[in-house]
């Protein structure tokens, strides 16, 4: 008897214990849904992909409107190397290739490029970030799109180019010496 009474108030602790935890996740959740004020939430780096795979098909469905040929798309260098600026641009050739987009490896001047700029916007309720794809032959834009992402606020560091380290120094000039030899005694 006294041990199913004991079993009885630990289950009865375990069950509690877990749904408060939850209820602790989903106010944490409710809490970052209304400070995102409609925007999606990026959750580091599990959604970039589906950010990426969303473009790259829009990408290859405006493709095939406009009969590129054998045109290739140059995923260019971002121009802020932040960590999800560069993870983006991985994503971006791989799905786009998924999609059977032709991605040149280097630029060239036949090849069409897409362009990913990421913008970081500071808010009272946090850190946004503005993601515009750009698709261009150097004279217009052949796709164009731009999506605001709310971003949790212990990632920030992965999205801000102000969060960034410094670049190294440049290493110093070698210095110039001269080697002498002295013979004879004092």
């Amino acid at each position: 008897m006294f041990r199913r009474l004991l079993l009885l108030t630990l289950l009865l602790t375990l069950t509690g214990c877990a749904y408060l935890q939850r209820m602790r996740q989903e106010a944490i959740a409710t809490k970052e849904t209304s400070q995102t004020a409609g925007a999606k939430l990026l959750r580091a780096p599990a959604d970039w992909g589906d950010l990426a795979r969303d473009v790259a098909y829009r990408l290859s469905q405006r493709a095939s409107q406009l009969s590129l040929g054998d045109r290739l798309v140059y995923v260019a260098e971002p121009a802020q190397p932040t960590p999800f600026a560069l993870a983006l641009r991985q994503y971006l050739q791989s799905n786009l290739s998924e999609q059977g987009v032709a991605v040149a490896q280097r630029r060239s001047e036949t090849s069409l490029v897409l362009e990913a700029d990421v913008q970081s916007v500071k808010l009272a309720s946090g850190l946004q970030i503005v993601v515009t794809t750009a698709l261009g032959n150097g004279a217009r834009y052949l796709f164009r799109g731009t999506e605001a992402y709310a971003v949790n606020q212990a990632d920030v560091k992965l999205y801000d180019a102000s969060l960034l380290p410094p670049p190294p120094p440049p290493p110093a000039p070698p210095s110039v010496t001269k080697q002498m030899t002295v013979t004879g005694s004092l």
